[in-house]
């Protein structure tokens, strides 16, 4: 199939799978007259590729899985790894955002009750260089 059908049929711009054929996570073809020819297999590859994306996976971190296992199918147990580890990933960021989330809380409340009294930022509030996170 030419590259405008698979487009239509997986949703995406002629410009994405083009990108990603350059970046060599989707092989294609290439007919006598130049055209790029596309498989049923790409239509799989890309709604994989699409997939992994919209769940956080990187395009590197795409290319890593799909070049580790060209020669194979991607194992289910392989993929559970895989989104385990970004499941772990998440958490942290999450973690590390309600840190964040609470120093804000925290900072506001301190500052609501000076500013009602007209009071200074305290000293423990001020910002003195960058702030440490859990997991930093």
């Amino acid at each position: 199939m030419k590259i405008g059908e698979l487009a239509r049929r997986v949703g995406v711009a002629p410009s994405k799978i083009r990108y990603l054929e350059g970046r060599g996570v989707l092989p294609s073809e290439r007919l006598a007259n130049g055209y790029r020819d596309y498989g049923e297999a790409a239509v799989t590859a890309l709604q994989i590729i699409l997939q992994a994306q919209s769940v956080g996976f990187t395009l590197e971190e795409i290319e890593r899985a799909m070049g580790e296992n060209r020669s194979q199918q991607l194992s289910c147990a392989d993929m559970v790894s895989r989104l385990k580890g970004k499941l772990g990933e998440l958490d942290r960021h999450i973690a590390q955002s309600v840190a964040v989330r609470d120093r804000l809380a925290q900072m506001i409340d301190v500052l609501t009750v000076r500013g009602a009294h007209n009071q200074h930022v305290p000293a423990d509030l001020r910002i003195h260089g960058p702030i440490e996170l859990p997991g930093d």
